[in-house]
């Protein structure tokens, strides 16, 4: 089983021309982001989009679980398919056992219902991040949701709602 991360970036504002995170916003997910570390998930590539507020949140994370490297990917945009972007993870993350993916709400609910999982059964709100378990990339035949950490209590909320089958 492969270990998909999902993050939707946290929340942003327009300063001077520019998506930047709130302070509100950045301080809330440092704190989650630092949970998240401590509960010590296999992370071994982080991956984000190229607009500002999402690198930005991409940082964060990867700060707090003390790594380095963060891989911007165009196929993380909100114009790219899901399609795309799981043939991107299976070039680049051929191995691995967890991948963190942080983007915008579209693309990352458009990744989720191409998983099998419904915007009902998991609601990713801005600064959350959603663990789901995939067979096999880069066509998954089913998938798993395991957890959500909220930024507003940082701390992991079961989201089992059964084997799904992607499509």
């Amino acid at each position: 089983m492969i270990r998909l991360y999902l993050v939707r970036h946290a929340a942003d504002e327009d300063r001077d021309g520019i998506r930047r995170l709130r302070r509100r916003a950045r301080r809330r997910f440092r704190r989650m982001a630092q949970a998240f570390a401590d509960m010590e998930e296999p992370v071994e590539l982080i991956c984000a989009g190229r607009k500002s507020h999402v690198r930005e949140t991409a940082w964060l994370l990867a700060r707090s679980l003390g790594r380095e490297d963060v891989v911007e990917m165009e196929e993380l945009s909100s114009r790219a398919r899901a399609a795309a972007l799981l043939r991107s993870l299976s070039r680049r993350g051929s191995g691995l056992e967890g991948i963190v993916l942080v983007g915008n709400g579209r693309q990352l609910q458009e990744l989720l219902r191409a998983l099998g999982i419904g915007k009902r059964e998991v609601q990713l709100r801005k600064g959350s991040i959603v663990r789901v378990d995939v067979d096999a990339l880069p066509q998954p035949r089913a998938c798993i949701p395991r957890f959500r950490v909220r930024p507003s209590t940082a701390e992991p909320d079961d989201l089992f709602v059964g084997i799904r089958r992607a499509s």
